[in-house]
């Protein structure tokens, strides 16, 4: 036991390698995208993401089903391929959809809508007993495994902007968190401000496949974490957040206000 507490440690540490690790590799496969103020940066941190999600669901001895594993992995694989070779256009869920049926085109967003979508069909049947608790439940939970993950892939156009929505999230996670042991929350918040780091200074950022894989496991925190009313009134926010996004930009409409613009901006070198 003690030995294993020494290896979580190590991992913990190291942290800042692994992450550096990811850079170059992603570096080398040439998947690297121009940033916002036209840098060049690796999409890495999904990765890195990757490779923490599955050493916490070890050294915490969880029990994942198939399904749910499944869903962690065709979040961050369809990420991936929508990184390395998605274009610009089309943009938002209408326009991928309407470039399917004007010319049969299966856009790299397409693929990730249609992989969430049965990646999610998949753990709600096989893993999550809903049929049993009712039909509100099914839609509730399958909306947010889907929605979760889209949601945070748009707002993952500035860095830090997932994170500070991912810290809005915790919130409803604090009692959770507050029943591991105090090493535990020491060495999991050392990852996290290694990962924040990394992208406040554009050394690497979170990419299509960080951010869904990062709204995959939120959603699984929510649905298995809270209750039905609060997981309904989060799932029509982001519903209301998909719908107004198709219509306006996120970024134009939050540099439109001073007091959203200042959180936005707060952190980043």
């Amino acid at each position: 036991m003690e030995n294993e507490s020494d290896m979580v440690n190590v991992i913990v540490l190291l942290s800042p390698l692994i992450l550096s690790l990811f850079s170059q590799l992603y570096i080398r496969l040439g998947c690297k995208v121009t940033n916002y103020v036209g840098e060049e940066t690796p999409y890495s941190l999904g990765g890195s993401m990757f490779f923490f999600v599955f050493y916490y669901v070890y050294i915490l001895n969880l029990d994942l089903g198939l399904a749910t594993i499944f869903y962690i992995v065709v979040l961050w694989l369809t990420g991936l391929i929508d990184d390395r070779f998605g274009t610009k256009y089309p943009k938002g869920l209408k326009g991928h959809i309407d470039l399917f049926i004007r010319s049969r085109k299966i856009s790299t967003g397409l693929l990730k809508l249609v992989g969430t979508f049965v990646a999610a069909c998949l753990l709600v049947v096989v893993d999550v007993p809903v049929f049993p608790l009712g039909i509100l439940n099914f839609i509730v939970i399958f909306s947010l495994l889907i929605l979760t993950p889209h949601v945070m892939n748009l707002f993952d156009t500035r860095p830090l902007r997932v994170w500070k929505i991912v810290f809005l999230h915790g919130v409803m996670f604090w009692s959770l968190l507050l029943q591991m042991p105090f090493h535990f929350i020491v060495g999991l918040l050392f990852v996290l401000i290694t990962f924040i780091y990394f992208e406040a200074t554009r050394k690497a950022m979170l990419g299509d496949n960080g951010a869904t894989l990062l709204g995959g496991v939120v959603s699984l925190l929510m649905i298995y974490h809270l209750s039905l009313p609060i997981q309904a009134v989060i799932c029509l926010f982001y519903l209301f957040i998909v719908v107004v996004t198709e219509k306006i930009s996120l970024s134009k409409w939050i540099e439109a206000r001073p007091v959203l613009k200042w959180i936005d901006r707060w952190g980043v070198s």
